[in-house]
């Protein structure tokens, strides 16, 4: 019997352990993914409950700061890569969510765009005369219920020169600069800068507005509602399909998102009017059946080449050809839809994040060298046992460091900032170590740095 229960055991110790190999990434070297609180426990970490990172930003002077949207509020705060640690820099007035929503203006100010939190429940309404409403009507009340009361999302703007030297609480405001409402009962839902900084172009959600803002004026250009059907394609349903992200040429100044039917929109400052390009996101339409639906744009972003990408909310890359008016479809990295967020690595390669909601998010890398398609790095799990250990499920947020590190924003409740360090080898359009300049980029740009800090 003595033999029976130790081998018994021996057997559950087993079983333990190769259960726990699950939290194991089996697709690069594990070390080279960590993840960081966000603030120090018992002093100044961020609420579990408003932890949600939702926003990122790769600052010139080579930190990286972040968003989070909350159940009762937003906080700021940012990567100190010379402590290796997250910094709290106080909450972001009284917004509860920063979506997409920061850019860095001139002299290295950053401009934020709040809101209420996306994450929030909708409160769906079960009983309701179906015959006469319909489903998509009872939803869109559903939707916008919230907004009522609502006063509008604001613009802030954050001087990191002065505030990041500052100590902070969970109590402490964030020193903002309130540049006022671009639209009311809206949530700013995603920004991009004109090329000289003067000007913020936008869009809202739920009601999806077009706008610009000036800066030095500060006031508003809104061009109303760019989308004529309401569409729920999701994967999220209970989310309208309005476009996450703006791309402004840095030549033209002319600005593209995706509009209906999946076509790309173009607004000119020129004319002062959005119209429509022949450019249209592949994806799923469902031709012929009853459900009314088209994909949007989740992402875009730009490589070293200045080649244009974006991805969808069906889990298309594609590569945006505004010479020709036309799109170039790379595939999908997984067949679960929504590539929610990308960023161009320094090695050649574009990172990109993938997945549904309630679904493992996963990370991918795409070769922009041509050598090969897509990488596939695998899901977000940190294991440094006995010390800590995480696995996450829900990104929304991505931005590469100046030495190439690549942040990635938990989206989830008690979020954490997670970090992947490329490395020789890891991918086929990897840096060349013999050539310095490459090198100079891998380790970062000293003089980007501020001497004080």
């Amino acid at each position: 019997m003595k033999k029976a229960g130790a081998f018994f055991l021996q057997f559950a110790l087993i079983a333990a352990v190769a259960s726990g190999q699950r939290w194991i990434n089996p697709h690069f070297d594990t070390h080279r993914l960590d993840f960081r609180d966000l603030g120090y426990p018992t002093q100044n970490l961020i609420p579990a409950d408003d932890s949600r990172i939702s926003a990122l930003l790769a600052h010139s002077n080579g930190f990286i700061y972040g968003a989070t949207s909350g159940r009762t509020q937003s906080y700021l705060f940012f990567y100190n890569r010379f402590i290796n640690k997250v910094r709290p820099l106080g909450k972001i007035a009284d917004a509860r969510g920063v979506y997409h929503g920061l850019v860095e203006g001139k002299d290295g100010q950053i401009l934020i765009g709040t809101g209420l939190s996306m994450y929030a429940a909708v409160e769906l309404t079960k009983k309701f005369p179906v015959e006469v409403e319909g489903v998509e009507k009872q939803l869109w009340k559903d939707i916008t219920a919230p907004y009522r009361d609502f006063a509008g999302g604001h613009i802030y703007r954050y001087d990191p020169m002065r505030g990041d030297v500052e100590r902070y609480t969970n109590d402490s405001p964030a020193l903002l600069e309130d540049l006022g409402v671009p639209v009311p009962h809206n949530t700013i839902y995603a920004m991009a800068l004109s090329p000289d900084k003067s000007k913020i172009y936008g869009i809202t959600y739920p009601d999806a507005h077009f706008f610009v803002f000036d800066l030095a004026s500060r006031t508003t250009k809104d061009l109303g509602e760019f989308l004529t059907h309401k569409v729920y394609s999701g994967p999220e349903r209970h989310w309208r399909s309005v476009p996450r992200a703006l791309y402004c040429h840095p030549k033209t100044g002319d600005v593209y998102t995706s509009g209906d039917n999946g076509f790309i929109v173009r607004y000119s400052p020129n004319t002062g009017k959005i119209e429509p390009t022949f450019m249209r996101l592949p994806g799923e339409y469902w031709e012929g059946l009853s459900s009314y639906d088209y994909p949007v744009i989740e992402a875009f972003e730009t490589d070293s080449r200045g080649n244009v990408y974006a991805g969808t909310n069906d889990g298309y890359l594609i590569r945006l050809d505004f010479k020709n008016d036309d799109t170039v479809v790379l595939g999908k990295p997984r067949v679960m839809r929504r590539l929610r967020g990308m960023a161009a690595g320094k090695d050649g390669s574009l990172y990109l994040i993938s997945g549904e909601f309630e679904r493992s998010c996963k990370l991918h890398a795409w070769d922009l060298n041509g050598n090969g398609g897509f990488s596939d790095l695998g899901p977000f799990a940190v294991d440094r046992s006995p010390y800590y250990s995480h696995r996450a499920y829900q990104f929304d947020a991505i931005a590469v460091a100046v030495d190439g590190t690549v942040f990635c924003g938990e989206s989830d409740r008690g979020g954490k900032l997670f970090l992947y360090l490329p490395g020789p080898g890891s991918f086929k359009g990897k840096l060349n170590p013999a050539n310095p300049e490459t090198e100079r980029q891998r380790r970062g740009t000293p003089g980007l740095i501020p001497e004080r800090l």
